[in-house]
């Protein structure tokens, strides 16, 4: 049984695999939105994977748990799971979801307001032409973002949150959330409201689209900071081709949460991830995305390439990737490596400490004279 799933006699992982297959380097490419926005499969992923998923973090003797199908159905009814499953890692390699069902799951982490079918009827004296121009730039090679109704839809949507939110109004970035939402065609716009709602409002993504956006600077500034720091010698690389600062390439990740240029199962399956981590998330899986790639990155000496790259080709390649490390048998290897999943460090025993004197003086070894001084004249 466990040789049918994953064979631990073979040669270790670390050894057989790198994290980048050169050989397959010339698919490597910039996906246009069509490739993105191309017919959803029923789920998430590709292949059934719940035991070889276990039988994996067994092997690498990684003490995580994931949701079993019967564990998503029951989350997906009460809204209840068992706490020592690891929901992260669970939702980000489950086979047990549909993508109605990955909504359905996002939704209900939203309070319902019903406020959308008063809000985006509610015209008020303000600008909506940032909202219009967006709309109408918004996946334009796709044939369904060319029907008027659909058009129409979107821009109902991102009125109401303006008529709602007066200070934010409406953020560039904001309409390829509700696209890719909408894509997903379960004409449920009031849902789709209420999730951009709880993004901006409860889960405090507002400083990403208020004046001067100062939480898209602070967000891309701890980015930088851990880029720095995990990858210093691609840091160094993009320093060397004039990337001073990668607010340049991965802004639109934070404004949209990936969801622009994401295949849309995908792009469903980080929203998710957000709403289980928070904003966290994003930078993480940016992190991730750029190591799992950095031996092919640095190979790069084109500007235009690698941040063309990295802003519309990083994250459709990395999905693309992962789906082949599943069936490889490999996907627990490359998380670790890329930094996704972690081990628990090992607790370390405090050595015992020595009673009396001797404890007294291993405990303040610089007043050794005073110590024992009061330990015999006390």
């Amino acid at each position: 049984m466990i040789q049918q799933y994953f064979n631990p006699f073979r040669k270790s992982n670390r050894c057989a695999y790198t994290l980048f297959d050169e050989k397959s380097s010339h698919e490597i490419t910039v996906e246009d939105e069509l490739a993105i926005l191309k017919p959803i499969p029923n789920y998430v992923w590709e292949d059934d994977y719940y035991e070889q998923l276990n039988l994996e973090l067994k092997y690498h003797n990684i003490d995580v748990q994931v949701l079993s199908h019967s564990e998503w159905q029951t989350l997906l009814k009460t809204g209840t799971y068992d706490s020592n499953k690891n929901l992260l890692l669970s939702i980000f390699t489950t086979r047990s979801l549909t993508v109605k069902q990955v909504f359905d799951f996002i939704t209900m982490q939203c309070q319902m307001s019903c406020q959308f079918a008063q809000l985006k009827d509610q015209v008020k004296e303000k600008n909506y032409e940032c909202i219009s121009k967006d709309v109408n730039r918004t996946f334009k090679s796709s044939i369904y973002f060319q029907k008027e109704e659909v058009l129409q839809r979107l821009q109902d949507i991102l009125v109401a949150y303006s008529n709602l939110d007066s200070e934010v109004s409406y953020g560039q970035g904001m309409n390829f959330i509700v696209a890719a939402l909408m894509y997903l065609d379960f004409n449920n716009d009031e849902a789709i409201f209420e999730i951009l709602r709880t993004i901006i409002m409860d889960r405090e993504w507002r400083q990403c689209y208020i004046n001067d956006t100062p939480g898209l600077f602070l967000l891309v500034a701890k980015f930088n900071f851990k880029f720095r720091k995990r990858m210093p010698e691609l840091y160094h690389h993009f320093l060397r081709l004039g990337i001073e600062d990668m607010s340049m390439c991965v802004n639109s990740f934070y404004l949209t949460l990936c969801m622009q240029h994401a295949p849309i199962q995908f792009s469903l399956v980080i929203l998710a991830m957000f709403f289980i981590e928070g904003e966290d998330i994003i930078t993480k899986i940016i992190l991730s995305m750029l190591k799992y790639f950095e031996n092919y990155l640095l190979k790069q000496n084109d500007f235009q390439k690698i941040t063309e790259f990295i802003k519309r080709g990083l994250i459709n390649n990395f999905y693309r990737e992962m789906q082949k490390c599943r069936k490889q048998q490999r996907l627990v290897q490359v998380l670790l490596d890329i930094g996704f999943i972690k081990r628990k460090e090992k607790k370390q025993h405090k050595p015992k400490k020595a009673k009396g004197l001797m404890g007294k003086l291993m405990a303040k070894p610089l007043s050794f004279g005073n110590d024992v001084y009061s330990y015999f004249f006390k």
